[in-house]
């Protein structure tokens, strides 16, 4: 039976987060060249061959998806042109992949932001090409699903930016498209150096916050009973005849002291 067998190179998407929350605050992304793909409202579900070349299908969260989310995605038009596509890549390219698509079940959508379906689609968005272990870049993934008629997400915009002012002006004007075009938002994407990002429009703004130093936060002052805790497990790891002796003594009380205040914030 289809997809029963688990998959031995099932991959989930890479996590995404906004644009500020990324490792660097989106410096990281400032002179690259950045793709913007409208993202669609819907579950996430990927398609890729056994080593039988039986379709094995997953979610976003499971490697075998749940028989729903199955059900649903056989009944599209693009679920045999997936196939084929992944077939075609196999046995033509000799690459192995893994499709990443949006199934958009018809009716009223997860977040309703989208306007209602009359049918079932599944939507790719991107193609993970796991020969060369990297996410392939929004063209050829283009090309891919012209060439089997699979419907893609929209390319929103394609920029540079070269400030941070630049990058977050962009993610506002992008946003501003979505709620135009009922989207649920975007996913902004450096494919050269594999780092992409996610922003919707039904989170609210968040106010730059400037983090403190830890040496900043006024903590309450350790209790005596916290100070005796200390000192005791101090004394039982330090044997008597060096409790005395300060440059031995001294360092153990010390990292004693500090696990309690940071774990009881004092």
């Amino acid at each position: 039976m289809e997809t029963e067998t688990k998959s031995k190179q099932w991959m989930r998407y890479t996590s995404l987060e906004p644009v500020k929350r990324l490792r660097y605050e989106g410096r990281e992304l400032l002179g690259k060249t950045l793709y913007s793909t409208e993202k669609r409202d819907g579950s996430n579900v990927s398609l890729k061959l056994d080593e039988l070349d039986v379709p094995h299908i997953s979610s976003h969260n499971l490697d075998v998806a749940e028989d729903s989310i199955q059900n649903n995605f056989k009944l599209t038009p693009e679920y045999p042109k997936a196939i084929d596509l992944l077939m075609d890549e196999r046995h033509q390219w000799h690459t192995e992949c893994i499709l990443y698509g949006e199934l958009i079940n018809a009716g009223v959508s997860p977040t309703r932001i989208e306007r209602k379906k009359k049918k079932a689609n599944w939507i790719l968005f991107d193609i993970y090409d796991l020969t060369n272990r990297k996410y392939m870049d929004y063209t050829l993934i283009y090309q891919k699903a012209y060439h089997f008629h699979i419907p893609i997400v929209k390319l929103v915009d394609v920029f540079i930016p070269l400030s941070l002012e630049e990058l977050y002006a962009k993610v506002e004007e992008q946003k501003a498209w979505c709620r135009k075009h009922s989207r649920e938002g975007v996913v902004i994407k450096d494919y050269a150096n594999q780092v992409f990002a996610k922003e919707k429009i039904d989170l609210p703004k968040r106010p730059k916050l400037e983090k403190p130093n830890k040496s900043d936060i006024d903590y309450p002052p350790m209790t005596e009973e916290r100070i005796l805790r200390a000192l005791q497990h101090a004394f039982d790891e330090v044997d008597e005849a060096n409790w005395k002796t300060v440059k031995i003594a001294m360092p153990v009380i010390a990292r004693h002291i500090q696990t309690e205040a940071a774990e009881h914030y004092y």
